[in-house]
């Protein structure tokens, strides 16, 4: 038995007791070492130990030792943003499956966490300073960092989504103040940080060009074109919002651009108002 034990850590290295165990169960059964292996495939504790490394047809993905390597090169590539190994294992509890059933490389994660830490790099500043105001909390950037990753390991980071704070810093990159339920409201319609910040940009220069159409016509104070209304007439498509700036355009068109709406690709905006 003993010596069993000894050959089977030397061919599955690092792997863990309950595998080693199980595996060496088998060897002593049958007496050949991949009659073993594959009757401990077959066992129902297998899916235990490796969850997500079977298909929908009950064909191995990755052998063992690999199946535990790439969950490490998860870890590492995690590791080299300063996030605990602990960390990483509670981030990765409920998506490491999912990312096997991807076929998910491991240069492949290192690509989908350098776009989330690149995202989140941009606008450290103005996301603490949404964190802050909103939530009450100051957080350093690896904070923030973990707040945009721990929901975007999996497709979300493919998808380009981005957090709540994320689109409050880009609102105060353009020098806006932002509600937290506006920021919200914005993130789950789903644009992405290029967008969001494309869309207060835009508000920069083009709010004041409506506010000044408004002022030659004597509006009140309490009328004043903001930036929530830019945001539904650009965003959300308000009818009542895209209707002063059509009419705006109609009175003084060669001052102000025509504004389109975004256009739309499937469910995402993939353009805003014309410049």
């Amino acid at each position: 038995m003993e010596e069993l034990l000894q050959k089977a850590r030397a061919l599955y290295p690092g792997l863990p007791d309950s595998f080693i165990n199980l595996y060496v169960q088998y060897w002593e059964q049958t007496g050949d070492a991949q009659q073993a292996i594959s009757q401990t495939r077959q066992d129902p504790s297998y899916d235990t130990i490796f969850p997500g490394n079977k298909t929908e047809r009950g064909q191995i993905r990755y052998d063992e030792v690999t199946y535990f390597a790439l969950e490490d090169s998860y870890i590492g590539t995690l590791a080299e943003y300063g996030i605990p190994r602990a960390t990483s294992l509670n981030i990765l509890q409920d998506r490491f499956v999912s990312l096997l059933e991807n076929e998910v490389s491991a240069n492949e994660f290192q690509q989908r966490v350098a776009a989330v830490y690149r995202g989140v790099q941009q606008n450290i500043p103005e996301v603490q300073s949404f964190y802050a105001n909103n939530f009450g909390i100051d957080l350093d950037e690896q904070s923030i960092f973990l707040g945009a990753l721990d929901p975007s390991v999996g497709e979300d980071i493919v998808a380009g989504k981005i957090t709540t704070a994320q689109i409050g810093g880009e609102a105060t990159r353009a020098g806006f103040t932002i509600s937290l339920d506006e920021a919200r409201r914005i993130q789950q319609f789903g644009l992405s940080q290029a967008e969001a910040r494309r869309l207060f940009t835009q508000a920069q220069t083009q709010i004041p060009q409506i506010q000044e159409l408004q002022e030659r016509e004597g509006r009140t104070t309490d009328e004043v074109f903001d930036l929530d209304d830019f945001t539904e007439a650009v965003v959300f498509q308000g009818p009542e919002e895209l209707e002063e700036i059509r009419r705006l355009q109609r009175s003084e068109e060669s001052r102000f651009s025509p504004t389109g709406g975004p256009a739309r690709s499937g469910g995402r905006v993939t353009g805003l108002t014309q410049q």
